[in-house]
């Protein structure tokens, strides 16, 4: 035990600092804490010196990020401002997943809006973003993913596309391998999760008589977190109608034999923020 452990802040960005404090230092892994010293992350010599491969796989792909929803699971705020700009530690959440994307080397982003759409533009615009981020309005709602068809002709082969309430925290390189590497038309990000029924449950035997009571049972499930890798051809298989959600064109996949994978992560490793009790549990782990 170490009363003055070697570590870095989680709001140091410079990878050049954090490669230069290793090597002084003659450390492979260094704790990442927050500003009241809890860990919160980790990060390793390989890591770092990998980033560039990472940047190399994912440079030819584009990032589309589903922002155009009502988010009706936050109101009151939404009744105000659009779900993407709840704010994250001093940042807005959408501005977090692009952080997130851009530090794997994306600088192309596509933005499907409709809900308070002029609300999320004007945000933009008064930040002044660097990258290269474009629209995509939609006249009227277009589900969780049928917006991709404003935009084919624009898209490159590979599409990565995310919901705007969602924070990842793994490495997305590892996930565009899983998806070349099995040749997936679509790959879903699932996250693995354990539920706790808070209750004791009752066997019967029959409608009356008591067979044994199981205290708080767990049970074990592998969830769709809002995050997609596709093939471009994917988007010939919509149909003509404007809008489609996921599920719709999972369902239409399965049944021209496409290949769908499920790349799975693990429960900490994605916060959805987008109903209060999870924001508020995203609040307190990463603030």
């Amino acid at each position: 035990f170490k009363k003055k452990p070697i570590k870095i802040y989680n709001k140091i960005k410079n990878q050049k600092a954090i490669k230069d404090l290793m090597l002084r230092k003659k450390v492979d892994f260094l704790p990442i804490v927050n500003s009241s010293n809890k860990f919160v992350n980790f990060i390793t010599w390989d890591m770092i010196n990998k980033k560039k491969e990472r940047i190399k796989k994912l440079k030819n792909i584009d990032v589309v990020i589903m922002a155009g929803g009502k988010g009706t699971r936050l109101k009151p705020f939404t009744n105000i401002l659009p779900k993407p700009l709840i704010p994250i530690d001093n940042k807005t959440v959408i501005e977090k997943i692009i952080d997130k994307f851009h530090n794997h080397g994306q600088k192309r982003f596509f933005i499907s809006i409709n809900y308070k759409s002029k609300i999320i533009k004007s945000y933009f615009d008064e930040i002044g973003f660097k990258f290269d981020i474009k629209f995509i309005r939609e006249k009227f709602p277009m589900g969780t993913i049928g917006c991709l068809k404003l935009i084919k002709k624009r898209l490159k082969n590979t599409i990565i596309v995310s919901n705007c309430d969602i924070l990842m925290n793994f490495d997305f390189s590892s996930l565009v391998n899983f998806h070349y590497k099995n040749n997936f038309d679509i790959t879903l990000v699932a996250a693995k999760k354990k539920i706790v029924l808070p209750y004791g449950i009752c066997k019967l035997s029959d409608k009356i008589n008591l067979k044994a009571i199981e205290e708080k049972p767990t049970s074990k499930y592998i969830i769709n977190t809002g995050m997609y890798v596709l093939k471009k051809n994917v988007l010939n298989l919509f149909p003509k109608k404007n809008k489609i959600d996921v599920d719709e064109l999972i369902s239409i996949l399965l049944k021209n034999k496409k290949k769908i994978g499920v790349f799975q992560i693990n429960d900490n490793d994605w916060h959805d923020v987008g109903i209060w009790p999870k924001y508020k549990e995203t609040i307190n782990k990463i603030v």
